[in-house]
């Protein structure tokens, strides 16, 4: 019995050995197939648990058999196998499609970049070429006044521009204005052309051009219209205005201050007309750059602007007071009488405003026959002569009198070369037209007005302002005479008699 169970135990035995190296074998294979799909480290891992299993003497089917289950657990399918290597399989194949991929894409790249080059290699030998041709030429689309000058050879453009400039000065601008027309040949209204400063300013333009922007022009042959650069004659210009003017101008007529026997009235002032200079010169000057300047004439029809007052009648309105007086004789039916009367005439209702300057030559001036002047005595380097205008200066002596006692001092004043009998020694003021004059400027803070009275050999002259013109102050001119030379003062007194202004006006000295 013994021996048959131990012949059953040695049975069992050997049938569990050869069934664990059935499975041993099983297992080796597995290993092997493992370790043509894994790392070093798996391999040394399973030659690990080898050498577990065929170490086991002792006992040996239950090492061997827990290993195996674990085993066959761990390596039931191909599937599992791959799932356990799943991260660095599918790395692998990533990164082998992705090297792949991409070195796909660099060939399509690099075929693009191929076909581009040879592209932008045929069209850049096109554009040079293009542009070659141009490099002493005048591109396609460049006009002057609509005239084309494309294909030129640059050396025949100033030559161009000459026979130009030639058609131009044949040209004639009509300028028409209130019914009347002027026409005007261009050759005179215009002093310069400066063909050289165009010339040079096509040829700069068509330089800095980059060669791609050089290529677009041509290609496109796009529009470039040039003028001359023109100049012009400003002395012709002022004399056309001049002319224009005065046959079309209606000058304003300023508000006016009338005093008759101390009675104050007002006039009012009128609006005006005149050419529009400004607006002239710049037509002309448009005019000449006109695209069909060569191809007609040029028509401008020139404008008038309102010339209105410069004074308004509410500044007028201030004037309510004389403020000084002076009256002097003269001998009355002769041509001196004549004369004196004339030039007070031409002084009578003289306005001016605060700060402007009265000028006697512009006032009653030119002493000519044809403004009503005779001739009569005049004093001339020390001798009386005859002379035009004789008297005239009795008025401006008297008038500087009137204008002392108003408190206002001369801007420019000469005394005669000999002594006068109709005011005293370095109280008079002379005229020499187009040298000597006799000038004051009104220094109130109101506008004044010169009133005059000359008849039956007796001249008045009146300075009119405001009654807080003079601030209450009296103003009394001394001449101080020793000799042929007299020293002129002017003093100033308040309404006690107490001086409160002392000036030195000037040093007269006589023949």
């Amino acid at each position: 019995m013994d021996k048959e169970i131990k012949d059953y135990k040695d049975d069992s035995n050997e049938e569990k050995n050869t069934e664990t190296n059935e499975k041993n074998d099983l297992i080796d294979k597995e290993i092997e197939k493992e370790s043509e799909t894994s790392n070093e480290d798996n391999n040394n891992e399973i030659d690990k648990e080898n050498q577990i299993l065929n170490t086991g003497i002792d006992k040996p089917i239950e090492c061997n058999k827990s290993k195996i289950e674990n085993i066959e657990v761990e390596f039931e399918s191909d599937e599992d196998l791959i799932e356990k290597e799943d991260i660095d399989i599918n790395e692998d194949i990533i990164d082998k499609n992705k090297i792949k991929n991409k070195f796909k894409l660099t060939k399509k790249t690099r075929n693009i970049i191929l076909i581009g080059s040879i592209i932008v290699l045929l069209l850049a030998i096109y554009i040079g070429k293009t542009v070659s041709k141009y490099e002493n030429k005048i591109f396609p689309g460049t006009l002057v006044y609509e005239q084309d000058i494309s294909n030129l050879e640059k050396e025949e453009l100033l030559s161009k521009l000459n026979k130009i400039e030639k058609n131009i000065e044949d040209k004639k601008i009509q300028i028409n204005i209130n019914n009347k027309r002027y026409d005007i040949q261009i050759k005179n209204l215009v002093s310069k052309y400066n063909n050289e400063k165009l010339y040079k300013n096509i040829i700069k333009n068509q330089n800095e051009k980059n060669i791609l922007s050089k290529f677009i022009s041509i290609a496109s042959k796009k529009i470039t219209n040039y003028n001359l650069y023109v100049e012009i004659d400003e002395k012709y210009f002022n004399d056309l205005k001049g002319e224009i003017s005065q046959d079309i101008n209606i000058e304003c007529i300023e508000p006016k201050v009338i005093i008759n026997d101390d009675k104050i009235s007002y006039k009012d002032g009128e609006d005006g007309a005149k050419l529009d200079e400004e607006a002239l010169y710049n037509d002309i000057k448009e005019s000449m750059n006109s695209r069909n300047l060569l191809k007609e004439n040029i028509i401008i029809n020139a404008k008038l602007i309102k010339d209105s007052p410069k004074i308004s009648m509410d500044d007028l309105k201030l004037i309510n007071h004389k403020v000084s007086t002076y009256t002097t004789t003269y001998g009355s039916g002769n041509s001196r009488g004549s004369n004196v009367e004339n030039a007070a005439n031409k002084i009578d209702d003289l306005l001016l405003m605060p700060g402007e300057e009265f000028s006697y030559e512009n006032a009653v001036g030119p002493v000519i026959a044809s403004n009503g002047y005779k001739y009569a005595p005049v004093i001339s380097n020390g001798k009386l002569v005859d002379g035009i205008g004789g008297g005239v200066c009795q008025v401006s002596s008297t008038l500087y009198n009137t204008q002392l006692n108003a408190g206002i001092l001369p801007t420019e004043r000469r005394n005669h070369s000999k002594a006068v009998g109709y005011v005293p020694r370095g109280l008079d003021a002379t005229l020499a037209s187009g040298s000597i004059d006799y000038k004051f400027k009104n220094t109130y803070e109101y506008p004044l007005v010169i009133n005059t009275k000359a008849a039956n050999g007796k001249l008045t002259i009146e300075i009119w302002s405001n009654e807080d013109a003079l601030k209450g102050i009296d103003y009394k001119p001394v001449s101080y005479v020793s000799g042929n030379v007299a020293n002129t003062y002017l003093y100033g007194y308040d309404k006690d008699g107490n001086k409160v202004y002392e000036k030195h006006i000037d040093t007269s000295i006589y023949r």
